[in-house]
């Protein structure tokens, strides 16, 4: 059995397509500071139960750090965060390039 007390970070990965980045803005009516929000618009397809798969379309909030992604396939990293509401929800933490090939050396180089 777990130990409640160890607190371990499990991620679950999946490939995510992302179809664009939508920005959100205002200024708080309690604090009257300015916010920002980005949200990645994505398509995602996962497996069911009786074996077959479902595609989801929707939303979900990017942090900072990857606000400036671009339309494409990638391997997300999701954990789950506290939301502002107290909700738990599952947050990107990471976006990897999905099928990308990568460089290889040109036939015939020399290697140093």
């Amino acid at each position: 059995m777990a130990n409640f007390l160890t607190l371990e970070r499990a991620m679950n990965k999946q490939k995510l397509t992302v179809l664009g980045v939508v920005k959100r803005s205002g200024v708080s009516r309690r604090t009257g500071l300015p916010w920002e929000m980005y949200a990645a618009q994505c398509a995602l397809e996962q497996g069911t139960a009786d074996g077959g798969s479902e595609i989801l379309v929707g939303q979900i909030n990017l942090p900072e750090q990857l606000r400036g992604v671009s339309a494409g396939d990638y391997l997300a990293e999701f954990a789950l965060a506290q939301s502002m509401e107290g909700r738990l929800e599952p947050r990107i933490v990471s976006l990897v390039p999905f099928g990308k090939p990568t460089a290889k050396a040109a036939s015939g180089a020399a290697v140093a």
